[in-house]
């Protein structure tokens, strides 16, 4: 070991001496060149007196050994149990030696070995905490006979980062050594014929290289092929991916590189179609929102206050895992992409089961990087993000064009009202056409917009042995949303230390993430769009005007949110104000674990997390905000608001699990495992609402006048308990058949007090047909896997007191001092847990060495015990009460493929191209009672738009319309078909029907990469066909438009204008109202681009080398530059849709 730290000062002296070649501008001063080299000095005197400490230490290691007839194998063993040595020697060397019989109490290692290898032709050397064992030099005599050769070089990994600690053996012989920390290594061999040396390291694969005269011999070592992409990381067990049953999806951290979207969600909808993440229109690309995501369709029903509203879309959200422990969708979304090393995602029963009561929507499994051994390094990342608005499907008429709508429409004259009207509106029109004559057309889409510019750092400094390793990452991003002012920020750190003394590893991850967000003060996008072009934002000394010119009161007259003396408010002037919509949280995480492997079969890990965040919300609006413009008489000391939301949660959770896994007469595989957890959440929230602010300077919340009107301090506090027991048994034959079965019982105290406790199982089938003997030949084969599954699993993201009597204060009455209680719901000792029971049928292969992969999963899905609303009699002094009444099922099918055109290893040039397809039909199987009288009431409501209604027999996202035979030529009014058959003029809530269903068919993504040495390019796309929507533009932003503001170019299109026009609008000037209908129906086909980036990566340059770099990598890419679909209609309604640019370039030093 010394000489390899004197070749390495060496080294560092040569390049000292030649500094004035290498880097001239830093040969100025000679003195520079003396201290460095006494640092160089000091440096190695340190290095040599730690290293030789080291190995006085190592060699002074005591030890209690009472062993008798033993193998000199098994006493290197027990050494390595009582110590932090490991032994390097070959087995053939020992083998032949006698058995031996050692007893030393407290005696030192170096002296047991004396003792033990006297005599035998062997004998010790210590390179640090390791002992190579090796054949004893021969006398000086025979060494002279016998020539020598000397053997340097390094042992590197695929990144060209040092690997300390790797052995170097001559083949055959107990000949060796271990690399440094540098990853140098020095070896003296006698010379002879077919020589090999053999390269291990733990996680590597053995190479044999034979020596050909070379004295320098370098190794670039690679990783096992057991890496993510054949193991399974279900968040409890870790599984072969060739032995497992169930269908997953293992997401590595390339493929998140390669389909990079804004988010990581974004991202592993980009891969997975089975992945959905449900598109809004109405908040598009806005950096706040939180998605809605499903797997494999909705597995639960919402109730009957949650029909028209968002707060059922956590009823579908899968659990997602994150290094062991839950978190939520919000925090996945914060998450930086560089630190996850895999995702996995959970669908069918055999994978979900081991989640029990959690796992009904499916599961989610993130794993974060972990610290890498080694000298340190330090890794950045820097990226900028551009991003830009989307408006190619928005079409409003210019100032000209809108004046003309309004003509046509009739709007400037008036048979009812009078003359004076008359006069009045001919006026207004007057004043109109001269702000067009004068070339006023603002294009008022522009105005709330920007190019919003946001970056992301990554930070991440790594390193130690194999006793202690440790990393620091830190992460900051700034997302800037294309609505002026709203950005999200988010600061993410995390401490992560493992440390491994003999047969235990402790590890402790402790994580901070501090998320702010600001949502745009100039409002809604879509209150830009409806302005009229011929209106200026201005005055004509340059200032935001706060009502538009000109203005009639007659022409405006009944139009909500306009003020009767003054006009039309401009929303812009809003943004000059001092109001702000904002939010925030701070989460902190601790994850501490130990694992005890007392032999190599059989692991114990023990768990325990805590999570805290705390979340806050701030809505302030000043008095002179456009909102309060209807506000007079007494309501005028209302104006200005203040709205603040504060609520924090906290959550324990621990667990302990034991694995075996062991292989019986090398052909039966077993494996086992049984995990026990109990965790524990609360959680509380309060907001208020206050108005009454005399300056838009006081936004404190003590200068409120008074709390809202009618309004109070409204609040929740919940407290959920649960604990699990979970077993899992996998046994395999020979490599060919599988077995594995899971059972786990869940207790929670959501549920009612007889129904606490549950069990659920799940069982899988698995054949590796291609490890028969009748395949091993087969040359398009490489791999045929078939698997088969059942399981049942459950949810529990309910209110955590649904199943229990509740009761509230009296807060507004009391008697004296004491305040009375009412009970607010009924109990039901009975509700038990809602559970689905997943069937599922999949086959793997890869053919053609392994150019072609195929595959496949068929899968049904039922839930029943679905928890509803059941009508009650007035006499029980309540309506309803929560019963396990409903069931859905889900069914269809993924398919996945792969292609490589090209796979030129040598000449470093590829092409693939990658496909994947979904499926998926819900259909309501079962419904309440309640639940259907709730739905046919809400069936009779009338609108534009159709509200949600679920009936049984369909599916949840079943668009119900009065059927509509389009416009009648000789009328130009709708026709309707009633279910009689009969044909009417006449809209009828009560013919409403299924007119389609709002969910794809189909849906899927196209990718292809293409390589050429250190170029690589990525582009994906997305697709889905199948389903329809309900265009809500040509109803809301065409026939039903109001005139008097913006509207949709269409406006002029396809009109009835007389009789025997076949035109699909009614005419431009029909003030009736129109119902929704399935006019507005149509069958939806969309592809857009995903993303597509071109990265360039450097590595092992003599410049880099020169500045420490190990490599560079360098990045371009877009992200939704395209969206074309079957169905025109504005797309964003609140918030638009973006394109995103990305430029990166991240440097490991």
């Amino acid at each position: 070991m010394f000489e390899h730290l004197l070749s390495l000062i060496q080294i560092l002296f040569h390049k000292v001496m030649k500094k004035k070649r290498l880097c001239p501008h830093r040969c100025e001063h000679g003195w520079r060149k003396k201290w460095l080299i006494m640092k160089l000095y000091m440096l190695f005197m340190f290095v040599f007196s730690f290293t030789l400490v080291a190995n006085t230490h190592a060699q002074q290691e005591k030890v209690n050994l009472d062993l008798k007839n033993v193998s000199i194998k098994v006493l290197f063993g027990e050494i390595q149990k009582q110590t932090a040595l490991s032994f390097v020697f070959n087995t053939e060397q020992t083998q032949g030696l006698e058995r031996v019989s050692v007893k030393a109490k407290d005696e030192s290692v170096e002296s047991v070995l004396k003792r033990v290898l006297a005599n035998t032709g062997l004998t010790y050397r210590f390179e640090g905490d390791i002992i190579v064992i090796r054949e004893q030099l021969m006398n000086m005599n025979q060494q002279e006979e016998k020539k020598e050769i000397t053997i340097t070089g390094r042992v590197t990994d695929e990144k060209k980062e040092p690997i300390p600690g790797a052995t170097i053996l001559l083949k055959g012989t107990s000949l060796g050594t271990a690399t440094n920390v540098d990853g140098s290594y020095k070896l003296t061999i006698p010379e002879m014929k077919d020589c090999i040396l053999v390269f291990s390291f733990v996680g590597m694969q053995t190479q044999e290289v034979k020596y050909v005269g070379k004295d320098t011999v370098h190794v670039v070592m690679v990783a096992q092929l057991e890496t993510l992409d054949d193991v399974v990381v279900t968040g409890i067990f870790k599984k072969s991916k060739e032995s497992y049953t169930g269908a997953v999806r293992v997401v590595t951290d390339k493929e998140l590189k390669e389909f990079k979207g804004r988010n990581l969600i974004t991202t592993l909808a980009n891969i997975d179609p089975a992945f959905n993440m449900i598109a809004n229109n109405d908040l598009g690309s806005n950096p706040n929102s939180l998605p809605q995501v499903q797997i494999r369709g909705a597995a639960s029903l919402p109730n009957i206050g949650e029909l028209q509203d968002n707060s059922s879309a956590e009823l579908n959200t899968p659990l997602i895992i994150l290094d062991g422990f839950e978190t939520t969708l919000q925090r996945m979304m914060d998450l930086d992409e560089n630190e996850v090393s895999s995702i996995t995602i959970l669908k069918d029963g055999s994978a979900t089961a081991l989640y029990g009561t959690k796992a009904a929507n499916g599961v989610i499994v993130i794993t974060t990087r972990e610290p890498e051994p080694g000298k340190l390094k330090f890794y950045y990342k820097g990226e900028l993000n551009i991003e830009t608005p989307d408006l190619s499907d928005y079409h409003v008429l210019n100032s000209r064009d809108k004046l003309r709508v309004e003509e046509l429409s009739g709007y400037y004259h008036t048979t009812t009202l009078g003359p004076e009207y008359e006069i009045q509106f001919k006026e207004y029109y007057n004043a109109v056409l001269a702000q067009v004559e004068k070339g006023v057309n603002t294009d008022w889409l522009s105005i709330p917009l920007r190019t919003g510019v946001g970056h992301r750092h990554n930070m991440r400094i790594e390193g130690g042995d194999a006793s202690f390793r440790y990393s620091l990452s830190l992460q900051y991003n700034l997302t800037e949303g294309v609505m002026r002012d709203s950005k999200r920020e988010n600061f993410n750190g995390e401490i992560n230390l493992q440390y491994k003394h003999q047969k235990l590893i402790f590890n402790n991850r402790l994580s901070i993430g501090l998320n702010g967000a600001e949502n745009s003060p100039y409002g809604a996008f879509s209150d830009y769009v409806k302005l009229n072009p011929y209106w200026s934002p201005y005055d004509e000394d340059g200032k935001i005007r706060r009502y538009f010119e000109p203005y009639n009161w007659g022409y405006w007259a009944n139009s909500s949110g306009v003020d009767s003396e003054k006009g039309v408010p401009n929303p812009l002037y809003n943004a000059t104000l001092k109001t702000y919509d904002k939010s925030n949280y701070t989460n902190i995480t601790n994850n501490f674990s130990i694992e005890w492997r007392p032999m190599e079969a059989l692991t114990f890990q023990g768990k325990v997390g805590i999570s805290w965040q705390m979340n806050e919300s701030d809505v302030f609006k000043p008095s002179t905000h456009s909102d309060f413009v209807s506000y007079t008489g007494d309501d005028i000391a209302r104006k200005g608001s203040y709205k603040y939301g504060n609520g924090k949660d906290l959550k324990y959770e621990a667990s302990f699990m034991v694995n075996f896994r062991k292989l019986f007469a090398e052909k039966h595989l077993v494996y086992a495992g049984l995990n026990a957890e109990l965790d524990e959440t609360t959680g509380r929230s309060y907001a208020f609402g206050v108005e009454g602010f005399s300056d838009e300077s006081l936004d404190f919340l003590s200068m409120a006048l008074q709390y809202e009107k009618d309004g109070k301090p409204s609040g929740s506090e919940s407290k959920s308990r649960r604990v699990g027991l979970v077993g899992n048994v996998n046994y395999s034959y020979d490599n060919r058949y599988y077995i594995d079965f899971n059972v786990r019982t869940d207790g929670s105290s959501q549920f009612g007090s007889s129904k606490r406790f549950a069990p659920f199982y799940s069982v899988g089938l698995g054949w590796n047909i291609h490890n028969e003997n009748f395949f091993l030949d087969n040359p398009y084969v490489n791999r045929l896997k078939l698997r088969a599954s059942y399981g049942m699993s459950g949810s529990q993201q309910f209110s955590s007191y649904q199943a229990m009597e509740t009761y509230s204060y009296y807060t507004g009455d009391r008697y004296n001092i004491w305040m009375g209680a009412y009970q607010m719901a009924l109990g039901n000792k009975n509700l038990e847990w809602q559970t689905t029971d997943k069937y599922n049928i999949g086959v793997e292969g890869e053919f053609f060495n392994s150019r072609v992969s195929v595959t496949m999963d068929v899968y049904l899905e039922k839930t029943s015990s679905l928890l509803s609303s059941l009508e009650l009699p007035y006499s029980n002094g309540f309506d309803s009460y929560t019963e396990n009444i409903g069931a859905v099922e889900n069914k269809g099918f993924e398919l996945a493929a792969s292609l490589w055109l090209l796979r030129d290893t040598e000449r470093r040039v590829m092409w693939s191209v990658t496909g994947n397809l979904s499926y998926n039909k819900d259909k309501i199987t079962k419904l309440s009672d309640a639940m259907k009288a709730a739905n046919e009431k809400l069936a009779k409501n009338g609108g534009s738009n159709p509200n949600r209604i679920l009936r049984e027999g369909d599916s949840q996202n079943v668009i119900y319309a009065v059927p509509s035979l389009g416009i009648d030529p000789s009328s130009g009014e709708e026709i309707f078909l009633k279910k009689n058959g009969e044909v009417t003029k006449l809209w009828d809530s009560a013919d409403r029907v299924n007119c389609g269903i709002s969910e794809p068919k189909y849906r899927g993504n196209l990718s292809t990469m293409v390589r050429y040495k250190d170029l690589t390019f990525n582009m994906s796309f997305g697709y889905r066909w199948g389903g329809q929507l309900y265009n809500q533009t040509l109803i809301d932003r065409v026939e039903n438009a109001d005139k008097r503001y913006n509207v949709d170019e269409r406006v002029f299109n396809d009109r009835w204008q007389k009789p025997g026009d076949k035109t699909f609008f009614k005419g431009i000037n029909v003030t009736t109202t129109s119902n929704y209908s399935s006019r507005f129906v149509q069958d939806e086909t969309s592809f857009w681009c995903q993303n597509m980036n071109l990265t360039y990566e450097l590595r092992d340059q003599k410049w880099m080398r020169c500045l420490g770099v190990s490599v560079i990598n360098a990045t371009i890419g877009t992200g939704e530059l395209f969206y074309w679909s079957t169905i025109k209609r504005e797309r964003g309604i609140s918030y638009p849709f973006s394109r995103q640019y990305t430029m990166s370039l991240s440097v490991m030093f």
